[in-house]
């Protein structure tokens, strides 16, 4: 059995990091925010915890590969449901995905990982909070200057004789 405070500190761990991941979707207003993903997180590293002790009670092999598996496909199904499809268009995968990282890091950190949880949700947290400035100033602006030159081109063309 592991000490009490071993499994507070794995606990707790997988609270701050979805904790992070959540406070990053809480900010931009997204469906699945701080409390969500931290409870994503949080039940995650509690299921890996309550798998590893039950394990280690009765005596047998702790078999983190199936909990890593029903993990993944209870927090893929949770995700599913938050995808909306609408107008043609797909949204909210990007919180979908969020969640299951979120559960990814718990998971890791109920384990024990204590580095992978940490690199992970900040890798996480960073991909989130970062990586739409340079979609929105290098690929998106991008693309948008150049229709924008295109269409006044196109329009020139067409004022022309």
């Amino acid at each position: 059995m592991s000490p009490w405070w071993e499994i507070t500190l794995k606990m707790c761990l997988s609270v701050l990091m979805g904790g992070l991941i959540g406070w990053e979707r809480e900010t931009r207003s997204k469906p699945a925010g701080l409390r969500t993903l931290i409870l994503v997180s949080l039940s995650a590293s509690v299921y890996v915890i309550a798998a590893q002790q039950v394990a280690l009670t009765h005596g047998e092999p702790v078999d983190a590969v199936r909990a890593m598996a029903g993990v993944a496909q209870g927090v893929g199904f949770l995700g599913a449901g938050l995808i909306l499809r609408s107008h043609g268009g797909v949204r909210w995968l990007t919180t979908a995905a969020a969640l299951w990282a979120a559960a990814a890091v718990g998971f890791a950190a109920g384990l024990g990982m204590y580095y992978v949880s940490i690199v992970g949700g900040l890798l996480v947290f960073a991909t989130l909070r970062w990586l739409v400035v340079v979609e929105d100033r290098w690929l998106r602006s991008g693309g948008k200057d150049d229709r924008r030159a295109a269409e006044s081109q196109d329009d020139t063309d067409a004022s022309s004789p």
